[in-house]
């Protein structure tokens, strides 16, 4: 191939598609809107706290005071609309009042204004205040008193501005709702985007799933043939269903250990754990939390589940979400290839984090259903779906192969069984499904 060709090809390849590339533009000019209506904010938010140390200046000691000027221009005002006759009923009450509250703040900012307050939003709120109180219901003190307590905090030169702000002024300010306006298009593109680059994250209807669970659809399904412990190819037809993205790690079940009392705790322990200088509980080693938990029954799997509110998957929603609705013989494809799972080739002897081999992804995008750990299953070696063990030994399958296995006995064919009660290999280990509410 020329090299101009295989040059056009892999731009190509690597371009994000269609969809992508119109999500990320829009996120793209809505990080910029909401940045240039942040920097607004940020100038509304000067101008009206330079405007009022102006003010304020301006007014001490200045006679008459704003107080009694604003009491007043409203006094006066409230005596004219208090001789028109009496409204015809409740509704007309309603938009009388309404209206004089209207000419009263008019009125009032307008005197503001002539005294040098000099910002839009200042002037709504205190032109509403006065309005306000000049139509309550008088109380012991006159209008100019009670004018003169209401504009104290306004006033006071040791009271802090950004209180002000946030108590009253932020509500109003255009440049407010202009950010808020932006900053609600900024995350809405940016859901829009996440949710085209990562669907498995995001139910019908476009609600989130549960955290770190992907969402698998409901439908029928081919699984089998099997190996190892043989099943015939089926139909199987499936609810809809979340999965855990990833295998069960260390940290998340030491935090499940934790929850329960010291008489629970240590039958749930793995074996293998150590007491840092023999004292206090078992603990997995610190440079291995985030590699999947192992020397785990199923019964110790089965509280997990139960303790973070999910359950272990079918033997058949194990292998759908393994090998999808084209029934792959591997999460990524019909061949096995090296390098995308931990499995004996891949020379570890041991587990990986749980998040490694992002590219061996099944195509629900559920990771390590290849290798790392054999995972339990709820069902037994002849199909039932069990809620509880039957005994220690029940024949319980196990799926996905672990880090000692051939190419041949990782992935979606292949499949065993341990005794539920009493295996607690090294090498298995499990994930949780939910049911969709």
């Amino acid at each position: 191939m020329p090299l101009v060709a295989l040059a056009l090809l892999l731009t190509t390849a690597l371009r994000p598609g269609a969809d992508e590339q119109s999500a990320l533009l829009r996120y793209r000019a809505a990080s910029k809107a909401q940045e240039e209506a942040l920097a607004d904010l940020e100038r509304a938010y000067t101008h009206a706290e330079r405007a009022l140390a102006a003010f304020r200046a301006e007014e001490a000691g200045k006679s008459p005071t704003v107080a009694q000027r604003l009491a007043a221009v409203a006094s006066g005002l409230v005596a004219q609309q208090q001789e028109r006759p009496a409204p015809a009923d409740a509704k007309e009450a309603r938009a009388r009042r309404r209206a004089d509250l209207e000419e009263l703040g008019r009125a009032i900012r307008a005197e503001l204004a002539a005294r040098g307050l000099a910002d839009d939003t200042l002037l709504d709120a205190l032109g509403d205040l006065i309005a306000h109180e000049a139509t309550a219901k008088p109380g012991k003190d006159d209008l100019a008193t009670r004018c003169a307590q209401a504009l104290a905090p306004w006033l006071a030169a040791d009271r802090g501005f950004e209180l002000l702000w946030n108590e009253s002024l932020y509500a109003r300010s255009e440049a407010a709702k202009g950010f808020k306006a932006k900053y609600d298009d900024y995350m809405a593109a940016g859901v829009e985007l996440d949710r085209v680059r990562h669907p498995e994250f995001y139910l019908p209807g476009g609600a989130k799933t549960r955290p770190n669970m992907v969402y698998v659809p409901g439908g029928t399904f081919t699984v089998g043939p099997d190996s190892g412990f043989e099943r015939r190819k089926k139909n199987v037809t499936l609810r809809p269903f979340l999965l855990d993205r990833c295998e069960v790690s260390n940290a998340d079940y030491v935090a499940f250990l934790d929850s329960l009392p010291p008489d629970q705790r240590e039958p749930h322990t793995p074996r293998h754990w150590t007491a840092e200088g023999g004292v206090g509980p078992r603990r997995p080693p610190a440079d291995r939390l985030d590699h999947p938990v192992v020397g785990v029954t199923w019964r110790d799997a089965d509280a997990y589940a139960k303790y973070v509110n999910k359950r272990l998957p079918t033997e058949d929603e194990w292998e759908v979400a393994c090998r999808g609705k084209e029934g792959l013989a591997y999460p990524w494809g019909d061949q096995y290839v090296k390098g995308r799972c931990n499995d004996a080739l891949a020379g570890l002897g041991t587990t990986a984090p749980v998040t490694a081999y992002e590219d061996g992804a099944s195509p629900f995008k559920v990771l390590n259903m290849a290798g790392n750990v054999q995972e339990w299953t709820c069902s037994l070696e002849e199909g039932d779906t069990i809620l509880d063990l039957p005994s220690n030994i029940a024949p319980v399958i196990v799926r996905g192969g672990h880090f000692l296995s051939p190419g041949e006995n990782v992935g979606g064919t292949f499949r065993w069984v341990a005794p539920g009660g009493s295996s607690r290999e090294l090498y298995l280990g499990f994930r949780c499904a939910a049911d969709l509410k």
